[in-house]
Parts: C-alpha cells; structure tokens; sequence
C-alpha cells in the first residue's frame, strides 16, 4: 500500500551515496553470515520499549510499508512488543494507527473495571472511594501491581482472535518473538510460542506498575528490566540486515526523576542502560525520535506522539527506499508475502473450559457469561461477555484464550481469579451543606447467601450517617435484583428568607428503609417495584420566619427505572443517567408544630394541612453529549412532583446546590441548598465541560427552574420562574472531583460559592 512517504522530486545525490554505502554495508554483513550475493539477507526490525513514547514506531510502520521493505522478523519490548506484534501479525501500519488512535488509553491502562462495564445494582458507589484494599483472612491484601489492565487484555485479543490458530510466533505474516524479564532469576526470557496476548502483556509488565503474568512456569515482568531494545534475538532469528526503532527516553538525570513511577523504571533498568550499546552497535539503520518531554506514561498525548512518529518516519523514507533499491539491484526484487487470509470475524466455539476457580464459582462464572456451545462468536460479543461478568465484580480477573478444537472450530478457555469476600473502603467528602465526613464502608461477597453483595458504610463528620445495604441476585442468569437499604443520618440544614438571606437552623434526623424488587434490561437498565419506610425529626436550633419542629413517618410505594450509561463517575463525556419514579405515599403519621420565630402557628391538625395519600413523582435526566476531543454537552432534566399535596415543608422537594446529598433534593446552579422549598418543581440545565487538561475541566451552566405550579392551600403562592447559572473550575484526583464554583441566579442577584471534594454519601 502506497502512503505519503514518496518524495515528489528525483532522489538527490547524496540518497544515491547513500544507497552505494548501504550496498557495501550488506555485502559485508552477508560475508560475515556465509551468504553468497545470490541469498538476498532476511530483514529484522526491532522496537524498543517505552510506554506511550512506543506509539512513535507507527511512524517507521508507515514509512517501510511506503518503501516496500519486506521485514521478515520482528522483535520488540513492551510497547514495542505491542506495535511490533500487530505488524508481524499482518496489520499494515496504517491500520495500527487507525487502532491507536481510536483507542482509550485510560480505559486501557486501569486495574479497574469501568463504570460502563459494571452492573446496574454496583454503581451506586462505585469508585467513590479513594481506596479500596481487599481483606483476606482477616488481614489487607496488597497486590503485587498497581495495574492488572483487564480492558487491556480484552482489547489485545479482540485484535488477535483471527490469529487465534498461531502459537508458534514464527508462523506469523513476519517471524516475532518478544522478550520479558524472569522475575526469580532475573534473566530475560525470549517469547516465541503459546498465547501471543498473554506474552506481549508479559512483557510489558512493568514492575510494581503491572501485575506479573505467569506464562509457561515463569513469573514474568516487563523485559525493559534487562533488554529494552532487543536487537540481538532478531539477529538470531536469521536477520542479516537490522532497522532499529529506539523511543527509550534513555536514564534519568537527577533533574528528570519527578515521580515515584520514575524513579521505580530507572531502578528497573539499571541493567538494560548497560545493554543499550551493545543492542544498538548491531543496528544497520538506527532510528530515534525527538520525542522531547514525553515521557513513558503521557498516553493523554497519543496523538501528538504519533504525529512525531510520523514525522520522523517521513524523514528516514528516502533511507529506506535506498535500502531497497540496493537490495534489488543486487538480488532481484524480494519475493512477495504469501497471500494474507481474510481476517476471520467470528469464531466457532463448541465448548468452554475455565481454569483458577473452584467448581461453584466456575458455574457462577460461566452462568455470569450467558455464552453457549455450538454458536459463532465475534471478537466484541466475546469482550461483551467478560464485561457483564467481570462488572459484577465478583471476579478480580477474567482473561481468555482460544484452542483450536478442528479445521473450523475452536475451545474457548477462561482464567480467572475470584474477587476476595470482603473489601475496605475509604473515601473523604467536604461540599458546603454538608460539611467534611470521612467515608468508609466494609463490603462483603456472597457472606449472607450465594449472589450477593452486603455493605455496611457510614460518614464520620460534622453530619454523621450510616447505611445497609443487601443486593441478591436470583434467576440462573441474575437478572432478577432484590436491593434492600437502611440508613440513618443527621444533617444541620440552613433555612432562608424570601430574599435569600441566612434566616434559621435546624437539624433534621432521618431513617429511610427501603425494599426493591426490579429486573435487569440488561447491564445497565432496570425496571422494578419498590416500597420505602421514613421518618423525620425536625429540631429548629435557630428559628426563622417559617419552621417546623416534630416529626412524621410515612410509605411510599412506587414503580421505577434506572439507566446508566456513563462513562464515567466523576466528569463523564458520553452517555446517559436517568432515575425516575412514580408512586403514591401514604399511611403517614405527623406530629409536629409550625413556628415563626418562637410563635406557634399551626400543627398537623391546623386546617389546610391534609395527611390523605397522595402522588409522588421524580425524574432525572442527564445526557452528555461530546462535541469534540475536550468539549462535552450536558443535558439535564429534574422533575419533581407531588398531586393532591396539602403539605409543606415536611415532604416538600429540595431545591439548590450542584451536588445531590439530601433526602427530596433537586439541584439547582444558582440557590443555595435547601434554599426553596416546593411541593412541584421542573428543571432544565444545558452545560458545556472542557477539558483544559486531561484532569482540569471547566464547566458552564445555565439552568431555568419553574416551581410552584400545582395547588397547594397549605402554601398558597404563586408559580414562579427562576434563571440562574454556574461557572465550575474542576479537578479530577486522587480525593475525587475537586469542584470549586461561583453560582448567580435573579432570584438570589448574587454571587454564591460552592465548593465540593470527593463524591457525596448518597442513598436510594
């Protein structure tokens, strides 16, 4: 395939130099390997490791596929081994780049699984905590990796099951081998047969970065640790002409080590340092990069290293089409690759074998995979199937393989790895209701029956809250969800004038118990029936003009749905959240009294109030929209309505604040929390997100609230539309969302603060 690598003019005269040097080069490489000038020597490339520095050899790809280099052998390390093994498999250089540009590279690098691949019932707190650390046997488990990459795994072998026939690496489209590190001994370990996934994550596993893999006996890590750039096992796989790729940014300074990630691969490659000079003196054309301060981890700019590497191979094409053109004139054009197959999409599974579980938990597995014998599946449905079940983490890994089982058929075997029983959380939240709580939880799995999940969690702080929380799974395939909730808390909530002025205090304490029963769409839908005790204490501590103090408890049942396709926790740019319900409360039991200031003027049996069942219903809506590589379009619809309603205050809907952390509460980017009360209220928001950077996002809102619009003769006002609108400076770290924020709205005509760190503790 012709690319853009051709020069439009003549070749000048020192390509032609050049081409006479490259020629006298070969004849003495061919003399010192005891070919005579009618054996046209076998060309090796190899790519050195580097991280994301490695995406810079698709360049060097494009050019030698411009050129019409036939490279017959390929070695690389790391990255290296990665890039290095799509193209021996047969992807051309521009379909590698295709790949790597569409790939996501937080995804892809993460021990986590992402929100969009966990199960409906797990992402109510899901990655709210800035530490999860698994228990067994009573003490914390620490795993030897920060990284496992399952999407990773998945991904690579979505692009190799067409080649899931080849095991042994020389029978690729160009003869491969890569090289990881023995982490016993030390030593490097060239790979050159089994399963090419599991070998290209070997050696790219870098120590105490990735988990090792255990690969035909060996615990290996990356090969970066004693052979980055492995020049000398392509020598012997018969190259007698060597094109070199080397991204390694070489050994740190003094001035460069600026992380602990830094300085763990300087460690990690004292040996190789070492090796370097040996590896490159082996070279026939030596390439590198100006790849500047890039470093090993600046996956973000992928496409800016990949535009370097571009550049670069563009600049070393007249070399090698020199080199080509040296080698025909002197052995006659190369003989063409053997006809490529077509790249199979599919493949025919008879049967399944799971290995690394005990026999229930082999059955829950393959029930959690929903996958049958005697059908064709494509590389997406197979990495679908791991999803569902690897989302409901009950397992910490799920990797597979593919035997061939006949000319047409293969046997598709899992390794996995069983999640721990229990697992401890610990997260922090500070926003400006709720002030500063530290959040922890103890989460158990499959404790109190087969199938499910406990979790007993709670926020230490200024307003102390617990929750239980039960979810059971049943059916044979776990779509039918019984999720059981208890929390208490206590919230100090300030109270306001009509003109938004601080006028009061109260404290409110709260229990919610709440049963539902709803069956799963699919990962990420569900539709069900629930019923909810509560009960509030209202307890004014500074009275205002409008108050309550006393107490009522009341059911509600109602019928629900949830989706949620995000993307993301915490700054999402594409998919959709919708909670919605709608139901009837009743069989309340009020006892409280009104007060303005310290005047009583009413009670539960003042006329006006009615405590008769009555329609309660909530929406929420939010869909995010992206508009370009940065720059995401938010969405958003809150509806809360409550029909043959003659309350107030009590059972009355939220309104204020830009994160949600209160029982009724729609926020609103221009009040304050709770700083209208409201028995119907409807919101639109449109925001736009920008990533200023690939953790800093600014956030625009504006958003219209129109409240007040069904009759109510225990609050007779009338309806009333409000505008308002935020601008949001964002952090995405460690803590969790750092949002600092300045609020303005015609109903407040002032501008407010807002600040929040960490997810809020939330309830169902």
């Amino acid at each position: 395939m012709k690319h853009d690598y051709r020069p439009a003019a003549q070749p000048i005269p020192y390509q032609r130099w050049l081409g006479l040097a490259l020629l006298l080069l070969l004849l003495t490489v061919g003399l010192a390997w005891g070919q005579t000038p009618a054996q046209r020597p076998r060309m090796g490339l190899t790519l050195s490791g580097g991280g994301a520095r490695g995406l810079a050899h698709i360049g060097l790809l494009k050019a030698l596929d411009s050129a019409g280099v036939r490279v017959d052998y390929v070695t690389g390390t790391s990255m290296g081994a990665v890039v290095g093994s799509l193209y021996a498999a047969g992807y051309s250089g521009t379909e590698i780049e295709r790949i790597a540009r569409g790939l996501d590279w937080d995804a892809l690098l993460t021990n986590a699984a992402q929100l969009s691949t966990i199960t409906l019932p797990g992402k109510d707190d899901f990655g709210h905590y800035l530490l999860e650390l698994p228990v067994v046997k009573g003490k914390f488990q620490f795993p030897n990796g920060v990284i496992e990459s399952e999407e990773l795994w998945l991904k690579l072998s979505e692009l190799f099951l067409p080649y899931y026939r080849t095991k042994d690496f020389a029978r690729f489209r160009r003869g491969f081998r890569c090289v990881a590190t023995d982490i016993i001994s030390g030593e490097p370990e060239v790979l050159r047969t089994g399963e090419i996934v599991a070998a290209i994550r070997a050696s790219m596993a870098i120590p105490s970065v990735f988990t090792p893999v255990q690969y035909q006996g060996h615990q290996l890590v990356d090969g970066g640790v004693v052979r980055n750039f492995p020049v000398s096992e392509v020598q012997a796989m018969g190259a007698g002409v060597i094109i070199g790729s080397n991204v390694s940014a070489g050994a740190y300074t003094e001035t460069s080590l600026r992380s602990p990630v830094d300085v763990l691969l300087q460690i990690s490659s004292f040996k190789d340092n070492a090796d370097f000079k040996a590896q490159k003196a082996l070279c026939s054309l030596y390439v590198d990069y100006p790849l500047g301060n890039y470093s090993s981890g600046s996956f973000s700019a992928a496409g800016p290293i990949i535009a370097l590497g571009l550049q670069q191979g563009r600049a070393v094409y007249p070399k090698l089409r020199a080199l080509r053109d040296s080698l025909d004139a002197l052995y006659g054009p190369a003989p063409p690759y053997p006809p490529a197959a077509r790249r199979a999409d599919s493949v025919y599974v008879e049967g399944y074998q799971v290995r690394g579980l005990p026999q229930a938990s082999e059955t829950l597995l393959l029930r959690q995979l929903r996958l049958r014998s005697g059908r064709y599946y494509s590389a997406p449905q197979l990495s679908a199937a791991v999803r569902d079940a690897f989302g409901t983490r009950a397992f910490r890994k799920i990797t597979y393989s593919l035997l061939p089982a006949s000319d047409s058929s293969a046997r598709l075997v899992f390794d996995a790895e069983r999640s721990p029983a229990a697992r401890i959380g610990l997260g922090l939240n500070y926003n400006s209701l709720i002030g500063l709580g530290l959040i922890g939880s103890v989460t158990l799995q499959d404790k109190l029956a087969s199938a499910s999940t406990s979790q007993v969690a709670f926020s230490i702080g200024e307003n102390p809250r617990l929750r239980l929380k039960h979810v059971q799974y049943f059916t044979e395939h776990q779509r039918l969800v019984l999720r059981l909730l208890a929390q208490g808390e206590r919230v100090s909530i300030t109270t306001y004038s009509t003109s938004f002025k601080k006028a009061g205090l109260y404290t409110q304490n709260y229990v919610l118990a709440n049963a539902q029963l709803f069956h799963l769409l699919d990962r990420n839908r569900g539709l069900g029936l629930g019923t909810r005790y509560e009960y509030g204490r209202f307890t004014p501590e500074i009275t205002s003009r409008l108050q309550l103090n006393g107490r009522i408890s009341l059911l509600n049942s109602y019928l629900f749905y949830e989706e949620n396709t995000l993307n993301a926790v915490a700054y999402p740019t594409h998919g959709r959240r919708i909670d919605a319900e709608i139901g009837v409360v009743y069989a309340q039991r009020p006892s409280f009294q009104v007060l303005s200031d310290t005047t009583v003027t009413g009670t539960e049996q003042s006329p006006g109030f009615s405590f008769r069942p009555y329609g309660h219903a909530r929406l929420n809506v939010e869909q995010y929209l992206p508009l370009s590589k940065r720059a995401t379009l938010l969405v958003q619809t809150q509806v809360g309505l409550n029909w043959n309603y003659q309350q107030a205050i009590a059972n009355d809907f939220v309104l204020g604040g830009l994160t949600s952390g209160l029982r009724n509460q729609i926020t609103f980017a221009g009040l304050p929390e709770a700083g209208l009360y409201t028995g119907s209220a409807v919101v639109g928001l449109v925001g736009c997100q920008y990533a200023v950077a690939p953790k800093i996002f600014v956030i625009a809102k504006a958003n219209a609230l129109y409240h007040d619009f069904l009759a109510n003769a225990a609050r007779p006002q009338p309806a009333q539309m409000i505008y308002g609108g935020s601008l949001t400076l964002g952090l995405n770290s460690f803590l969790g969302p750092i949002d600092v924020s300045l609020m303005y709205s015609d109903a407040t005509k002032k501008l407010l603060p807002y600040f929040n760190i960490g997810f809020p503790f939330g309830y169902r």
